[in-house]
């Protein structure tokens, strides 16, 4: 997961973090936060920030108990990360291919992408993370936040591919993270983005209930939004992050909610876009 570096300390939440009006309101108690509605875009996101920035250049060492929690979700992408290589190929020549995962966890999806040729770069805040990702593949991930000038001084119009598996519902700002993402993408450079639904049956069931309990039932509201940190942060619609794609010079060239490979249901929205160049940008106008 990622997180922008921005200030965070006196964000107000009236203020939409997809839109920018300030027409957002609470819609959601959940007990450890709140969801809130923007009542101009109708984005939903919780009234929680993770403010973590000023440790997450720390190095952690792996204890005993941290190297547990990640070996018991190990495999949780080890169905999907093949699934996603299936789709990347189909638009990228991998030989020479300069890579960013963004949110790279473990580093495994990197892992794929060198095997066939690419020069990969990851990001990845969690201390013990990037420190299980050394020790065990020998991958070392990159503690910079996108927006860093680490990134943003000597990486702009760099990378062919950019990924953000899962990622885009866990950062503070997504506009943000988003825009700083794009500009270090080569003009016809693709990204690729994964992320849940909020138009899923689920979700509408749980508002549903919500609604007619007067806010005693909830259903599934709290799993999509948990305390924890790196946890959710907003869910989107489809038309919501194409949207904003497209206002950051991004032409979809791809739009599906599950994998073909998959036995999962299809409640993701599975993205991939490519970054127009200046021509297209000039003639659209």
């Amino acid at each position: 997961m990622i997180v922008t570096s921005m200030d965070k300390s006196e964000y107000n939440f009236q203020r939409c973090k997809l839109c920018g009006s300030k027409t957002a309101e609470p819609v959601y108690n959940l007990g450890n936060g709140s969801v809130y509605s923007c009542q101009n875009c109708d984005f939903h996101f919780l009234n929680r920030l993770d403010c973590i920035t000023e440790h997450i250049g720390e190095s952690k060492p792996l204890t005993d108990k941290s190297r547990r929690y990640i070996e018991a979700r190990i495999h949780e992408s080890a169905q999907l990360h093949p699934a996603r290589m299936d789709l990347v190929q189909g638009y990228i020549e991998f030989n020479n291919c300069k890579a960013l995962d963004i949110g790279a966890g473990l580093g495994q999806f990197q892992q794929l992408l060198s095997r066939q040729g690419a020069k990969t770069l990851g990001i990845e805040p969690s201390g013990i993370r990037r420190a299980y990702a050394w020790e065990e593949f020998g991958v070392r991930l990159r503690h910079e936040l996108i927006d860093d000038t680490y990134w943003q001084s000597d990486f702009t119009d760099y990378f062919d591919l950019i990924t953000l598996w899962d990622v885009i519902e866990h950062v503070d700002f997504p506009r943000e993270t988003l825009e700083f993402a794009i500009k270090l993408l080569k003009p016809e450079g693709m990204l690729f983005l994964e992320t849940p639904s909020r138009e899923v049956l689920p979700y509408t069931l749980s508002q549903q209930a919500y609604r007619l309990s007067a806010g005693k039932i909830s259903l599934f509201l709290p799993s999509y939004y948990p305390p924890a940190l790196y946890g959710h942060k907003q869910i989107f619609t489809h038309n919501q992050i194409i949207g904003l794609l497209k206002q950051f010079g991004v032409k979809i060239i791809c739009c599906k909610n599950s994998y073909s490979t998959s036995l999962l249901p299809g409640n993701k929205i599975i993205l991939a876009g490519r970054k127009t160049t200046p021509t297209e940008i000039t003639n659209s106008h």
